[in-house]
């Protein structure tokens, strides 16, 4: 993770493990993360290609001039980026462990910001890891945009959950990936 505010998500995730794998969504309390409430997220795991937004902040609304709520999250993303944000959301949920993405968000007029996406995986009520926390955090001055929406997002880099491996096997990790260039005609 690179920006500041995901490092801060983040040692607040660990805070609430208790010990566990990963916290439960109950042992989050969005008045102790205050700061970063505006591009929060929480998304419900329906189904490998249905990640709901159960919560948007007002700022990650704002950027997209549009409500979440009850949308997927992946509805988001076209193409070849779909197909390795579903694979980065499965892996976090799976693994369980924090991954995250670099993003570049645009306006119709070609505006653009780079965003890091944290992806941390939760605990819902019935104990299982069907939900994510996440944070949505801009890289660059959200003024490049001029208070147009953002209508199209395509991925950076992937980076995927840190694993802990068998003895002997510790110094392998997934790591972070590039994405490759997508062909000119992935829609």
């Amino acid at each position: 993770m690179l920006h500041a505010h995901s490092k801060a998500l983040h040692s607040y995730w660990e805070s609430r493990r208790f010990g566990a794998a990963i916290p439960r969504r109950m042992d989050i309390a969005p008045r102790e993360i205050g700061n970063l409430l505006s591009r929060l997220f929480i998304l419900y795991r329906a189904d490998p290609d249905h990640h709901l937004f159960r919560l948007a902040g007002t700022g990650l609304c704002d950027l997209y001039r549009r409500e979440f709520r009850e949308q997927n999250f992946l509805s988001l993303w076209q193409g070849y980026d779909r197909d390795h944000m579903r694979a980065l959301l499965e892996a976090a949920i799976c693994g369980p462990a924090p991954a995250s993405a670099l993003v570049e968000a645009g306006t119709l007029d070609g505006a653009t910001i780079t965003a890091e996406i944290t992806l941390l995986p939760l605990k819902g009520g019935d104990g299982q890891t069907d939900r994510i926390l996440g944070l949505f955090q801009p890289m660059d001055p959200v003024d490049a945009l001029k208070r147009r929406p953002i209508v199209r997002q395509s991925l950076i880099e992937a980076r995927l959950p840190q694993r802990k491996w068998p003895s002997g096997l510790s110094g392998l990790s997934y790591g972070s990936a590039r994405v490759p260039p997508r062909p000119a005609n992935d829609g």
